[in-house]
C-alpha cells in the first residue's frame, strides 16, 4: 500500500506572552485557539493514503491519538448518577481538552445513538447560512459515521445545506471534537451543523424547530463554542459571570449579547433545551487559558464553559449586566486626534479583536462632557465643547446605550444646543438622562437592564448644590415606576483630588440611606477611592473615559466598572484604565494590581477584597 505523509499540528514550548497563542507544556498537541490562532511546526505521521484520498471521510484534525489519551488522563473528578445528559457546551479550543474528554465520557453509561454536535463556521463559508455534511470522519479511534438520513433531512427541508469536505477538514468547532466522540462512544453517529456568525434569528428558528421534533430521546445535542476571546482574564471571567447565567436561565433571547464564538449555536441549544425541558444544570467545568497557562497576566485569552443539562426546570436567577465610565469628552485636542486618525484611534486598543471589551453585557453607559450640539455657537465660557453629531454612529459601533447629561458642560452651546443634543442622542438610538441645574423628571430614565428595571438619577453638583430632598423625591419616584434598582449617576467634588470630599461622602450616605442602591461618581479628572457603605457600593469618581488633559498621569487614567447585579448579589469588576494622547487601553496587568493595591488602601470597603479584579457584596 502506498503511503503518504501528513505534516500535523504540534505544540511549541514556547510562551508567546502577548496571548495570540497559548501554549500548555502538557500536552504536545495542536491547540485550536480560534480560526487565527494556529501555530504549526512538523510533527511527521505517516497515514494511509487510502484514508487521505476517500471522498467518503474527513480527517479529524489533530490526528494523533496520544494527543487524545493525554486529554483522557487528565479528565476531572466528575459525580457518577447525574442523570441523563440531554445536551451540553464543550470548549473546541483544545488547551482545554481535558473538557470535552470529560463531557463525552459521561456520556458512556448512555450510549446516545447519536450526537447533534452544532458550532461556529469561523471561516464564514456558509455565508450565514447553515452547513452540513454527510460525510463520516476518520479519527485516530475509527471511523465516526454520519447520521446520513438526519442530514439528508435537514437539507431536504431546507434547514441546512451541504458543505463540501475542505469546509469541514479546517473547521475547528467539529473536527476538534469528533475525535472525543468516537472514543468515548464508538458506536454513536454524528450530526454536525455550523452556522455563520451573521446567521439570522429566522434561520436559527428553522434549526430549533427541526432538532425540537426529530431529535430522538437517545441522542444529544451539543455545541461547540468556546467562550470570551481576545481579553484579559479579569474582563473574560466578567463577560462569563454574565454569560453562564444568561445560558443557566435558558434566556435565548440574549444570546446575540454574549461575549462567544458562536451566539446562534447557544440560541439553538437553548431554547431547544427549554422546550423539551430539560434546563437542570447537573454539572459544570469552566477554565480559562490564562489559568490552563499559569501567567493571568497575559493579554488575550480564550474562556471554556462546560454545563451538562438533564431533564428539569432551568434553575433560573435573575440578572443584569452593565459597564458603566467615567468623562467622556471629544473636543478640543480628542478632535484633533479624531481627524486625524478616525475614531477607532480612540477606543479601538480597549475595544481589542472583534470589539470584544464592548460585548457581553446588557448594558453601556458614560457621562458625556459636553453637547452633540449642530453647531458652535459663541459663547463667554472660558472653556466651551461641542461635539459633532456625526460621531454618533461611531459610538454606537461600541454599543453604547446610555448618556449622563447632568453635568457643568451641558449647556456649553446654550440651552438651544443641548436640546439639539437631546434631538440627535435620540435620533442615534440613545438614551440620556439628567441636566445642569435642575433636579426634576428629566433627571430619571428607567431602562430594562436584562432582567431588572434599573432607576438611573443623573445629578450635577458642581455649579449650584443639588437639593437632596428633591433626589429623595426621584429615588421615590423610581420605585413607584417598579425600578428593582437605583443607581445615582453624579457630577460632583473637587477636580484633581484622589480623595473625595466630606460634601461628597454626605451626599452619597444620604442617597444610600433613602434608597439609592449604587453610586457612581465623576468630574474631579482622577479616580477617587470606593467605599461600600451599608452593603452598598460607592464609586466616587471614575476619574476621566475620554480626555485631553495631558499634562499629569492621574488624569491619564480611569476606571471602567462593570456590574453583574442578582437578587442576592452585586459582583463589581474594576478595569483600571490609561490613556496615551487620549488613545483609551487596559492598564498593564502589572501596573493595574498595583495600582488596585494603593486604592483599595484609600477606599473603605468593610470586609470585602477584591479577587483578580472583582469584589462580590451578598445582599
Amino acid at each position: 500500500m502506498k503511503k503518504v505523509f501528513i505534516v500535523n499540528l504540534i505544540l511549541l514550548p514556547i510562551l508567546l506572552l502577548s496571548g495570540i497563542v497559548f501554549v500548555n507544556l502538557c500536552y504536545k498537541a495542536p491547540v485550536f485557539l480560534d480560526s487565527r490562532e494556529i501555530l504549526a511546526v512538523a510533527d511527521i505521521k505517516e497515514v494511509s493514503a487510502d484514508i487521505i484520498s476517500s471522498q467518503e471521510t474527513i480527517l479529524a484534525e489533530p490526528f494523533d491519538l496520544q494527543i487524545y489519551e493525554d486529554f483522557y488522563n487528565k479528565i476531572p473528578s466528575v459525580p457518577e448518577n447525574l442523570g441523563e445528559i440531554k445536551g451540553g457546551i464543550v470548549p473546541h479550543h483544545l488547551l482545554a481538552g481535558h473538557l470535552p474528554a470529560a463531557f463525552f465520557n459521561n456520556l458512556k453509561k448512555q450510549n446516545p445513538e447519536t450526537v447533534y454536535l452544532i458550532g461556529p463556521d469561523h471561516y464564514h463559508a456558509g455565508s450565514g447560512k447553515v452547513l452540513t455534511t454527510n460525510l463520516s470522519w476518520q479519527t485516530p479511534y475509527g471511523i465516526l459515521p454520519a447520521n446520513k438520513k438526519m442530514v439528508e433531512n435537514l437539507q431536504n427541508q431546507g434547514v441546512a445545506t451541504n458543505g463540501n469536505k475542505e469546509i469541514f477538514a479546517k473547521e475547528q468547532s467539529i473536527s476538534a471534537l469528533v475525535s472525543f466522540v468516537k472514543k468515548s462512544l464508538p458506536d454513536t453517529q454524528i450530526v454536525p451543523l455550523i452556522f455563520d456568525y451573521t446567521v439570522t434569528t429566522d434561520t436559527l428558528e428553522k434549526v430549533y424547530e427541526y432538532l425540537k421534533n426529530n431529535v430522538s430521546d437517545k441522542s444529544v445535542v451539543v455545541a461547540s463554542v468556546d467562550f470570551s476571546h481576545y481579553m484579559t482574564w479579569p474582563v473574560a471571567n466578567f463577560h462569563d459571570e454574565f454569560t453562564k447565567q444568561v445560558i443557566k436561565n435558558l434566556d435565548y433571547t440574549r444570546a446575540n449579547k454574549l461575549e462567544i464564538d458562536s451566539w446562534g449555536s447557544i440560541y439553538v441549544l437553548t431554547k431547544y433545551l427549554s422546550a423539551k425541558n430539560f434546563g437542570k444544570v447537573a454539572y459544570e467545568l469552566s477554565s480559562n487559558s490564562a489559568q490552563l497557562i499559569g501567567i493571568p497576566w497575559t493579554k488575550e485569552t480564550t474562556s471554556h464553559y462546560s454545563p451538562y443539562f438533564v431533564a428539569g426546570d432551568a434553575q433560573k436567577e435573575k440578572v443584569g449586566s452593565l459597564l458603566v465610565f467615567g468623562d467622556m469628552m471629544l473636543d478640543r485636542n480628542v478632535k484633533n486626534k479624531i481627524d486625524q486618525n478616525g475614531f477607532d484611534y480612540i477606543l479601538g486598543n480597549l475595544a481589542g479583536q472583534e470589539n470584544r471589551f464592548f460585548m457581553g453585557v446588557d448594558l453601556i453607559m458614560a457621562n458625556l462632557e459636553g453637547p452633540f450640539a449642530d453647531s458652535r455657537r459663541a459663547t463667554t465660557k472660558e472653556i466651551a465643547f461641542r461635539f459633532d453629531p456625526m460621531l454618533l454612529p461611531e459610538l454606537k459601533k461600541y454599543n453604547f446605550d446610555l448618556f449622563g447629561l447632568a453635568n457643568n458642560h451641558t449647556l456649553d452651546m446654550s440651552k438651544t444646543g443641548f436640546d439639539e443634543a437631546k434631538k440627535n442622542l435620540s435620533a442615534a438610538g440613545f438614551d440620556y438622562f439628567g441636566t445642569q441645574y435642575r433636579v426634576d423628571n428629566e433627571s430619571l430614565i428607567i431602562k430594562q437592564v436584562g432582567d431588572y428595571k434599573i432607576g438611573f438619577i443623573g445629578l450635577n453638583d458642581t455649579n449650584s448644590a443639588i437639593e437632596k430632598s428633591a433626589v429623595k423625591k426621584l429615588i421615590d419616584s423610581a420605585k413607584t415606576q417598579d425600578a428593582d434598582r437605583t443607581i445615582i449617576f453624579i457630577h460632583w467634588g473637587a477636580e484633581y483630588k484622589e480623595i473625595s470630599n466630606t460634601r461628597q461622602r454626605e451626599l452619597a450616605h444620604y442617597f444610600v440611606d433613602n434608597g439609592a442602591d449604587i453610586v457612581i461618581g465623576h468630574h474631579p479628572h482622577v479616580v477617587q477611592e470606593m467605599e461600600i457603605y451599608n452593603n452598598h457600593p460607592i464609586f466616587y469618581s471614575l476619574g476621566n473615559f475620554v480626555f485631553d488633559q495631558y499634562f499629569s498621569v492621574p488624569t491619564q487614567q480611569g476606571f471602567a466598572v462593570g456590574l453583574i447585579i442578582k437578587d442576592k448579589q452585586l459582583s463589581v469588576y474594576v478595569f483600571p484604565l490609561q490613556q496615551k494622547a487620549s488613545a483609551v487601553s487596559l492598564m498593564e496587568y502589572s501596573i493595574a494590581e498595583k495600582y488596585m493595591t494603593n486604592w483599595t488602601k484609600n477606599s473603605r470597603l468593610q470586609n470585602y477584597q477584591f479577587n483578580n479584579f472583582n469584589l462580590k457584596i451578598n445582599l
